[in-house]
């Protein structure tokens, strides 16, 4: 089957290459604000109507040359600029309208537009931004979240346009986007969603891509590979590397590692997730020494610092699978710098600290090995909070699962813990987290309520089905019961920082501050209120000119 970039095809394929999208090309200009409209422009708007869409627009030209257009006639007149194709001239209407504060969604929509066409790229990411604050299911909201995912920001491009998406079953290209920033951060059944639902053929080979990545991150080898595998006679070069990365995915769950490193040898270059993906195939199908020969060069450059590093993940897999191989091939002095390096770089990575201690036992290291099994064990007992419990087996197999991406496997561990002590609040969080990313939300919110019709006053509880209702963004119910578990528990620090990102989302700026100022009161160090009162503090000042 030809991958042919057909009229249907080539905007997929434009997303999963990454290419500049042109994002504020595909919707309409939104209409004016429409309160309290004048009488000079409702004479304008009649014309308008009746066809006469010149006479209209001398109308509200004559207005504003004598000074006495209404904020209505001119946002009206921005807009029809726009409509003709005059983009300089709508951004001269335009702009002071979007300029003051409290600008109308629509009005910072169509200025955004206006500077974008003109290559005023700044001035419009500004304009989409507050446009965006000011009414987050609004057409600016959308095309920020396709202009930040050109740019590279998944996690924040998804969550502009996952709301608009869901609620736009007609928007091919915003949920096209979003099914692969669903991908992308390893989110299949969310991707399977949008796709299920769009009007483009199943059969389409950049849709097929994107179903067999999803297939293959829900365990289903033998599925993806079936979708993929047809692809190969017709992938356009731009396409390559992204094709063998998705089909050696497959091949690497269906169990078959010798075809996934036939699709990449040659190919890795210098692509740290191609060689750790080579790299991982090898291992499996016996060829450790070829792995390594793929792994350490990469591994033997890993940055000392993590500001230099952009995404840390593959570095992290590749510093990770050389230091376990070099530990089992008998050369654990040369694993513990890599894994000492990985650790420094990624601290929350349990897999790293059990490799390191681990190879450092090996290596003959035991206080050292002891500290990291110590750090091993600090990391799984924060979610207790001070003074919390030993972590026992099934928990620490169950980190460790989970922060290797064994999501199912953890999932398993930690029900046993939950077998064996029903009441472990620590194992009920860690199982309501893996749900969520499982995409299981509903057995969440089932297992929760039947836990707290036990239990009604558990603050540990109401927090987590306040957090499981944010994912299905049932924000009156998660609203109280975020309030609730502050009540029963006012130190919650996990509580107010959700209810602060619920109250942002509409706009209750002063309560938001007010609880992330709490957090860091209480924990200085709090990196995510601290982000997040930076970007509340950042978003309040004028856009730059």
């Amino acid at each position: 089957m030809p991958m042919t970039t057909t009229k249907k095809t080539a905007p997929v394929l434009l997303l999963l290459m990454s290419v500049a999208l042109p994002a504020l090309a595909q919707t309409a200009p939104a209409p004016p604000p429409r309160s309290a409209v004048d009488p000079l422009t409702q004479d304008a708007i009649k014309k308008i109507e009746a066809g006469d869409v010149a006479g209209g627009i001398r109308d509200l030209e004559a207005q504003r040359a004598a000074g006495g257009a209404a904020p209505q006639g001119l946002a009206l007149l921005g807009t029809l600029y726009l409509q003709q194709g005059k983009a300089a001239e709508a951004l001269a209407v335009l702009k002071p309208l979007a300029d003051a504060d409290g600008a109308d969604a629509a009005v910072l929509y169509n200025a955004a537009r206006a500077a974008f066409a003109v290559k005023q790229a700044e001035l419009g990411a500004g304009y989409l931004q507050r446009g965006a604050q000011a009414a987050p299911d609004s057409p600016a909201a959308r095309d920020l979240g396709l202009l930040v995912m050109r740019q590279g920001s998944l996690v924040e491009a998804y969550s502009l346009l996952y709301p608009w998406a869901a609620a736009h079953p007609n928007d091919t290209e915003a949920r096209l986007a979003a099914a692969s920033l669903a991908v992308q951060l390893e989110r299949p059944q969310e991707a399977e969603g949008f796709l299920d639902t769009l009007g483009v053929s199943p059969d389409d080979p950049a849709i097929r891509l994107l179903r067999g990545r999803a297939a293959a991150q829900k365990g289903d080898g033998a599925a993806a590979v079936a979708l993929l595998e047809p692809l190969a006679p017709g992938v356009p070069a731009a396409m390559d590397l992204e094709y063998r990365r998705a089909l050696a995915e497959a091949y690497l769950v269906a169990n078959r590692p010798a075809d996934a490193v036939k699709q990449l040898t040659g190919h890795a270059g210098q692509h740290p997730g191609l060689a750790l993906l080579l790299g991982r195939a090898q291992r499996k199908a016996g060829d450790k020494a070829g792995a390594l020969a793929t792994l350490k060069p990469f591994a033997d450059k890993l940055p000392s610092d993590v500001q230099a590093v952009g995404d840390p993940r593959p570095l992290i897999g590749i510093a990770l699978e050389a230091g376990t191989l070099l530990t089992e091939l008998g050369r654990p002095a040369e694993a513990a710098p890599i894994l000492e390096k990985a650790a420094q770089l990624y601290p929350q990575s349990p897999p790293v600290w059990e490799a390191l201690a681990q190879a450092l036992d090996a290596a003959g290291r035991k206080d050292a090995a002891d500290r990291a099994r110590d750090r091993l064990d600090d990391l799984f007992r924060s979610a207790e909070g001070p003074g919390g419990a030993e972590v026992s087996a099934d928990l620490r197999e169950a980190g460790i699962a989970m922060a290797a991406g064994q999501n199912e496997k953890a999932l398993d561990a930690v029900r046993r813990e939950l077998a064996a002590k029903p009441g472990s609040l620590q194992a009920r969080a860690l199982e309501t987290r893996l749900l969520l990313t499982l995409n299981r939300k509903e057995e969440a919110l089932k297992i929760l309520q039947e836990a707290l019709r036990e239990t009604p006053d558990s603050a540990d509880l109401l927090y987590l089905r306040g957090a499981v209702q944010m994912s299905f963004y049932n924000w009156v119910a998660a609203e109280a019961d975020l309030r609730k578990t502050l009540q029963l528990a006012p130190q919650n620090t996990a509580a107010m920082n959700d209810l602060a990102v619920l109250l942002m989302t509409r706009d209750a700026r002063d309560e938001a501050r007010a609880l992330f100022e709490k957090v860091l009161q209480i924990n200085p160090r709090d990196r995510a209120a601290r982000a997040s009162l930076d970007q509340l503090e950042a978003n309040t000042l004028p856009p730059k000119p």
